[in-house]
């Protein structure tokens, strides 16, 4: 897609960026199955709210977010920051001081574009211009494992039934320079 520009995320876009994440976050519930689970998706969209708050807190240090548009249209996110708790909980600490990609999110209207490609190329180019190589990556919704399975391979770590019956958490470990 030529007309996508990718910024940072700018603290006057904060309302529409929240706006964003719920519109993919539904979307990502029903294409799952799982909009049932009761106060799940609540969660999930105050986590992503909390995390762009801390990117805007600490000036993009302790999470930096990319933000790709197209006109005014807020059509994808990504992120990175510490690792979560959630990975370091079910890898026993192993990744606590990896930084985590995250929020990799495409409005459903601009999905299978090559947009989530072009924004995970962008942070991957600012992390090794960093110097940093490797970084982590979860999922837990089944249509992303597809799509992640695709592009990283098999996860590092597989976390059977995690969430219940038939649904797994995976985890990857990503050499970004061979990811690029």
């Amino acid at each position: 897609m030529k007309n996508i520009q990718i910024n940072e995320a700018l603290i006057k876009d904060k309302a529409r960026i929240n706006e964003f994440f719920e519109i993919v976050l539904m979307h990502t519930f029903e294409a799952n199955g799982i909009t049932e689970i009761e106060g799940l998706l609540t969660e999930e969209i105050e986590d992503k709210r909390l995390c762009l708050d801390q990117c805007f807190d600490s000036k993009g240090l302790d999470r930096y977010f990319l933000i790709g548009k197209v006109d005014e249209l807020i059509v994808a996110s990504v992120e990175y920051g510490l690792s979560n708790k959630l990975l370091n909980d079910c890898t026993n600490g192993v990744l606590k001081d990896m930084l985590e990609i995250g929020t990799v999110f495409v409005h459903p209207d601009y999905q299978q574009r090559g947009i989530g490609h072009m924004m995970l190329t962008k942070i991957f180019e600012r992390l090794l211009s960093q110097g940093v190589k490797k970084v982590c990556f979860d999922s837990g919704y089944k249509t992303a494992q597809k799509i992640w399975k695709k592009k990283f391979g098999q996860p590092t770590y597989y976390l059977k039934d995690y969430w219940g019956d038939d649904s797994h958490h995976m985890v990857w470990v990503i050499d970004i320079e061979v990811s690029i």
